[in-house]
């Protein structure tokens, strides 16, 4: 089995490499369970908002691997979040369907209540995730906000995923929205072979 050595935050994770609905290699990073990186993601985050001057009013998730981030930004920002389901629930007011995409899960569908999504309208929405990748659900949460009517001011995400040259790249902009990161992870596009010294056979 292949795996990347992940080192972040004064942490390290070894994470194994698969192959992902789209074809392409992965290295599985699954923060869900991970008390001690979720703390200090979250707090890592939370510290970066206050520093840029971010204004923001509440934040904006997905199940599942998102939810456990911005539980710990919303616990250090001290403000509420909105998590979009991956299924209806029956105690859900009137559900709104979402569409969604991501490399790791493909396309998806979304749900969130009326009452839930009465708490975003007209407000300054952090977008909160694990991964930052292509690029492919922020564009679905840009959409969202536009129909919806609430204004993404930021994203944060524990990991960039990407091409090794944006790897000291985790402040960014992405469509004039600023993206804040704690680690990098490379995103192999073809083999995992000697492309980076943190790939091993195990």
């Amino acid at each position: 089995m292949k795996i990347y050595k992940l080192k972040m935050l004064s942490l390290v994770r070894e994470l194994p490499v698969l192959r992902a609905p789209s074809g392409i290699y992965i290295a599985g990073f699954n923060p869900v369970g991970d008390v001690e990186l979720l703390k200090k993601a979250g707090r890592t985050l939370a510290n970066r908002v206050k520093k840029n001057g971010i204004k923001y009013d509440i934040i904006l998730t997905t199940e599942l691997k998102g939810l456990p981030i911005a539980q710990e930004v919303a616990r250090n920002l001290n403000c509420e979040y909105v998590c979009l389901r991956k299924d209806k629930k029956c105690y859900m007011l009137n559900p709104k369907e979402i569409s969604g995409e991501s490399i790791t899960s493909g396309k998806s569908s979304y749900f969130v209540s009326e009452i839930e999504l009465n708490k975003l309208k007209h407000k300054d929405v952090l977008f909160v995730d694990d991964v930052f990748s292509t690029g492919s659900t922020f564009n679905h949460m840009l959409k969202f906000a536009e129909n919806e009517e609430f204004n993404l001011v930021a994203g944060l995400s524990i990991l960039r995923e990407g091409k090794k040259e944006h790897s000291s790249e985790l402040n960014f902009n992405y469509k004039d929205v600023p993206i804040y990161c704690c680690g990098f992870l490379p995103l192999p596009e073809k083999e995992i072979i000697d492309l980076d010294e943190n790939y091993m056979e195990v």
